[in-house]
């Protein structure tokens, strides 16, 4: 294989490893949230949920989570 051949060969490696990392993250978060969910579902207060999602879901996950919660009903009228 030409050297060329073997830096793309290098760079498609790091990036399937890269893509690997990525799917494991995102599979603990998805069974994080819905081990959350399912919390509510039985009763738990959102403020033991929230505090939860907060200590264990990845830090920018938990961002984008919280950012998308409005827990401030709107009023009826708008």
């Amino acid at each position: 294989m030409t050297a060329q051949g073997e830096r793309l060969r290098a760079t498609l490696d790091a990036e399937i490893k890269n893509l690997s990392t990525l799917e494991h993250k995102l599979a603990r978060t998805k069974l994080l949230l819905q081990e959350q969910a399912t919390r509510l579902r039985l009763g738990a207060s959102v403020e033991m949920v929230l505090t939860s999602l907060r200590l264990s879901v990845l830090h920018d996950t938990t961002l984008a989570v919280l950012e998308r919660i409005d827990l401030v009903p709107k009023s009826a009228g708008g």
